[in-house]
């Protein structure tokens, strides 16, 4: 087993501890794949074969894990993981008994079993049938974010080689935007951008919000890649990630078709120098995300964009998934530690008239915070 997996399955089975879980059932997710290197195939929420609700890892607080397949999903497996005791679903044999048959060897009577949060209704109840005196509970998204906050060497890696990828994409993008095309348009670009640079695809869909030049002020910016035409005098907000082996970037700039307008400009510089600046106070231990985020609000603020600017909060934790805890807003107490990942992401919305936003992907070190995505801060403008 490589180091980094041992290192996190300890991690993993410290924490069941703190809950008092004494087993752990995940199916296909982040976490499945933090464990065992696996990623969630394609056809996993459409195959819908016999069985396909008893696969996930099975492990305690000591000894092997356990990889229950149904054999769809056992195709080259040997090969994507460090998992040794892998036991596939006999042809014929029902999916429950074989679950139940199993599970009966090890001592679940009495004991606690956390089970993913996004598990299926039906995992969860031929868990139940297969250990009768056993108790359930959730492993929700705040404890096991927990244990992922901090990444490895190996994540920061893949993350790394994501975030190349998004810049890579953006540009390319850019080289064929121009007036005239749709916020569509410009999507399907980035999504086929994402794939032509090296990605395995995107992390959520990208999102295109175009605003300006008499466009409607009550259009909300979460209404995305509409038919609304690029045109001069318009600013284009990009929202978009890579999925590279499991790991997600999230990454923004705004371009400008023709002369920018001095305000918009203004407040895209804004929220550019603010990013930055808050990488400089994003030291370990030393700052909270509320304090994080409150530190750029009121640079923003002094700017003059106070009003406009969309303050749900700054960015949030990433890594396995686009969005981890914590989250870069107020109640986010505790200080950030080195290692881990957040996106910042400010934004200035004056509806109808512009729309500008600025998005890296930061990794957390010993004195300051340092970037994934590279791509420059100068504003991009489309003649």
């Amino acid at each position: 087993m490589p180091n980094f997996y041992r290192e996190r399955l300890e991690r993993v089975r410290q924490a069941m501890r703190q809950w008092g879980a004494d087993w752990m059932f995940l199916n296909y997710g982040a976490d499945f794949t933090y464990l065992t290197g696996i990623t969630t195939p394609m056809y996993y929420p459409i195959l819908k074969g016999l069985g396909d609700w008893i696969t996930g890892l099975f492990l305690g607080l000591d000894g092997d894990p356990v990889l229950f397949l149904q054999k769809s999903f056992a195709i080259n497996v040997e090969g994507q993981t460090w998992i040794q005791d892998i036991r596939v679903l006999p042809e014929g044999e029902d999916p429950d008994a074989f679950l139940a048959r199993n599970l009966a060897a090890f001592p679940t009577a009495g004991k606690t079993i956390a089970v993913s949060k996004m598990l299926w209704a039906q995992s969860l109840l031929s868990l139940q049938a297969a250990a009768p005196g056993a108790r359930f509970i959730p492993a929700t998204n705040e404890m096991m974010d927990r244990i992922r906050a901090i990444k490895d060497e190996q994540e920061i890696r893949l993350m790394q080689r994501a975030a190349e990828i998004t810049d890579a994409a953006l540009a390319a993008t850019i080289k064929v935007m121009k007036a005239g095309m749709t916020e569509r348009d410009v999507a399907i670009e980035v999504d086929y951008q994402i794939r032509r640079c090296g990605g395995d695809g995107y992390s959520f869909y990208p999102g295109i919000i175009c605003v300006g030049n008499g466009s409607d002020p009550q259009r909300h910016i979460l209404t995305r890649n509409t038919d609304m035409l690029l045109a001069p005098g318009t600013t284009v907000a990009f929202d978009f990630g890579v999925l590279y082996q499991g790991y997600c970037s999230d990454f923004g700039r705004s371009a400008f078709i023709g002369e920018p307008q001095a305000d918009a400009l203004a407040a895209y510089r804004s929220i550019t120098q603010a990013s930055q600046a808050a990488m400089n106070i994003m030291a370990d231990g030393q700052v909270t995300p509320a304090q994080i985020a409150d530190f750029v609000r009121d640079r923003v603020t002094a700017d003059g964009f106070g009003e406009w600017y969309w303050y749900l909060g700054l960015g949030h934790g990433i890594g396995l998934e686009v969005h981890e805890w914590p989250w870069l807003r107020p109640g986010f107490n505790e200080p950030v530690r080195a290692g881990m990942c957040f996106t910042l992401e400010p934004k200035v919305w004056k509806p109808g008239v512009f729309y500008v936003r600025c998005e890296d992907v930061v990794v957390v070190g010993k004195d300051r915070a340092n970037s994934l995505t590279k791509f420059c801060y100068e504003p991009i403008v489309i003649e």
